[in-house]
């Protein structure tokens, strides 16, 4: 019998973008975001795989981020949607979203119930997207607030790596018609220094400010970082970055616990070294004051000596000498 790769008929359903596009809803995320998000929208384009994520408050306001969507991508691309796919979910079948599906010429279709793998590229798709934004969390330590920034930029990440099968492209090279740029990509949650330009700075203020590195915009060539100083998310193209491992020591930080074992470590050696010394080794009284009066002697007279000494500049004018040169 013929192995099953040779029974399998490998091809795209699609031809164009915009031709279907599936969607999927997850959520309620427990730790709402900075904005009060708790869900999120993933709509994913059959032909290039080009993946949108929204994220939005309650279920309620999936109708109003899809038609928004809609509206903004048949205007950038210049074509029009044909069909949309989805489960039976309450947010997706009912009469305003419907509605809109009439008055555009969408073709709604749906997955048979309890059957999700006939929406399975938005359901794998939804699942990648929070298994890796859970690994970003949890291997960077930031906080379960950033949730919406982590699956964010796994989502930007995603459209500009990972090559659609068959076409041996890109999802962004499908999509846009270009080459992805990725020079420019850094850890999500490192270290990053934020340019201090926003305030009048006094001579010796700091001129950089330390963050955390939350993503990318899509809309401006600018990072999103969370300001430490300032609690605040900000949009900056001023950022240094410092992509070292969460936990790994910088050299910094090795050296100066160095420094200070290394002292202490001599001193309790020399007081070990002190204290088994025996007592006939110690000097005497007599002898300690003998020492000291040698050394103040010896000060006096090095201090008398600098008195006399007489010192000036080979390019002093000597017209402008007060008293003898000559004399000590």
């Amino acid at each position: 019998m013929p192995e099953r790769e040779d029974c399998e008929i490998i091809f795209v359903s699609t031809s164009k973008p915009l031709e279907l596009l599936h969607i999927d809803l997850f959520g309620p995320v427990n730790t709402a975001s900075l904005y009060g998000s708790k869900y999120g929208s993933v709509i994913v384009n059959d032909y290039s795989r080009w993946t949108s994520i929204k994220f939005l408050r309650s279920k309620d306001n999936a109708y109003e981020i899809f038609s928004n969507f809609c509206t903004q991508i048949q205007s950038e691309k210049e074509m029009n949607i044909l069909k949309v796919r989805s489960d039976h979910g309450g947010e997706f079948e009912n009469e305003r979203f419907e509605a809109f599906c009439e008055k555009y010429g969408l073709i709604h279709e749906f997955s048979s119930p309890r059957t999700p793998q006939q929406n399975g590229v938005v359901d794998r798709k939804n699942r990648t997207l929070q298994e890796m934004a859970r690994t970003m969390i949890h291997k960077n330590n930031l906080a379960k607030h950033f949730w919406t920034d982590a699956v964010n930029t796994t989502c930007y990440v995603q459209n500009r790596i990972y090559i659609r099968p068959i076409l041996e492209k890109t999802a962004y090279e499908l999509f846009k018609g270009r080459r992805p740029n990725i020079s420019y990509f850094h850890q999500l949650g490192c270290t990053c220094y934020i340019l201090h330009n926003m305030l009048y700075l006094n001579k010796f203020d700091a001129k950089a400010q330390r963050g955390i590195f939350l993503g990318y915009f899509e809309r401006s060539k600018a990072y999103k970082v969370y300001n430490s100083d300032t609690l605040c998310v900000e949009e900056s193209m001023q950022v240094k970055f410092d992509d070292k491992e969460p936990g790994n020591e910088t050299p910094e930080q090795g050296e100066s616990v160095a420094d200070m074992q290394g002292p202490k470590y001599t001193l309790e050696n020399d007081q070990t070294s002190e204290s088994e010394e025996s007592p006939e080794a110690k000097p005497t009284l007599e002898a300690q004051d003998e020492v000291a009066s040698d050394e103040a002697r010896d000060g006096s007279q090095q201090a008398n000596q600098s008195r006399n000494t007489f010192k000036y500049k080979s390019s002093h004018p000597e017209d402008l000498i007060i008293g003898n040169k000559e004399s000590p």
